[in-house]
């Protein structure tokens, strides 16, 4: 009897701030994959997916890149503009922080636990799709653009 053991690479998360940068800035772009309202996907490789909330994106970054002197930059589907942010890294917090670079708002956060050398997730929190509840957003981004 033979038996052949195959072993899937086993893909880890970045173990800190500082790899979840590098892992970030080596993709010159990324490309959105999915946005999922507290952890349920509404929208999937370029299709909405019908949602109890009934809330459509119809705006939302379709690619986006990161850069080493901490802009972020983002096109933006629909009015299909591309938009400037900054991100700069918490070591403490072991979380990336996204910020509008002009109001130096905004609550988008990545951490190290959910980037991959292929994908990565950003997450925030809000009241503004469901007030006054509370809604976790997340936006799944790969590594290659989908066909």
């Amino acid at each position: 009897m033979l038996i052949i053991l195959t072993t899937a690479a086993c893909q880890k998360s970045a173990k800190d701030v500082q790899e979840a940068q590098k892992r970030l800035m080596a993709v010159p772009r990324w490309y959105i994959q999915e946005i999922a309202m507290d952890e349920v996907p509404v929208f999937k490789e370029g299709r909405h997916i019908p949602h109890i909330s009934g809330v459509r994106f119809d705006t939302y970054m379709d690619w986006l890149s990161f850069r080493p002197d901490g802009s972020f930059e983002g096109h933006f589907q629909g009015p299909g503009n591309t938009q400037h942010f900054q991100w700069k890294a918490y070591p403490v917090q072991n979380v990336i922080a996204l910020r509008d670079s002009v109001t130096k708002t905004g609550g988008w956060n990545i951490y190290p636990r959910n980037v991959y050398e292929d994908y990565f997730v950003m997450e925030t929190r809000s009241t503004i799709y469901d007030p006054p509840r509370v809604t976790k957003l997340s936006l799944k981004f790969v590594s290659k653009q989908p066909d």
